[in-house]
């Protein structure tokens, strides 16, 4: 079984859009043609698609001893409409985003300067970026 975790950071607006018009999901990742003029700003460094198991079975191995990694992987609460799979989307908005990030950061993940080697590390670095640049958060596994 593969499972992969879908991350993009969005600006506030295009988030709330998201929440009313989840369908845009699918032009965000690619899964149809892009349509929406600011869906096609997106550039991929917006993005984060990566393996999910290893990091799912370190985080359910110890969920009280990884609580901002398992938000980062899961959600801070709300969810979305839509499902590619294996439960409903999330979104983070910009507030719970900063405190995933700094959450991750207190669990040793990765620190701003670090090298990204891991799947965590990349998970960790990009709440951090969107942290910095205000940006919600969308995810999903599928």
């Amino acid at each position: 079984m593969s499972m992969s975790l879908f991350l993009v950071k969005l600006p506030t607006a295009l988030a709330a859009r998201v929440e009313v018009e989840p369908d845009l999901l699918t032009q965000i990742w690619g899964e149809e043609d892009v349509v929406d003029s600011e869906v096609a700003a997106l550039d991929e460094a917006h993005k984060l698609f990566e393996d999910y198991l290893d990091i799912a079975q370190v985080v359910a191995e110890g969920p009280d001893r990884y609580p901002w990694m398992r938000k980062a992987l899961h959600g801070t609460g709300e969810e979305l409409d839509v499902d590619f799979g294996y439960g409903p989307a999330f979104m983070a908005p910009p507030q719970d985003v900063r405190q995933v990030a700094a959450g991750l950061t207190g669990e040793g993940w990765w620190r701003p300067g670090d090298e990204v080697t891991t799947i965590a590390q990349a998970i960790s670095a990009f709440y951090t970026t969107a942290a910095a640049e205000d940006r919600a958060i969308i995810g999903i596994i599928a």
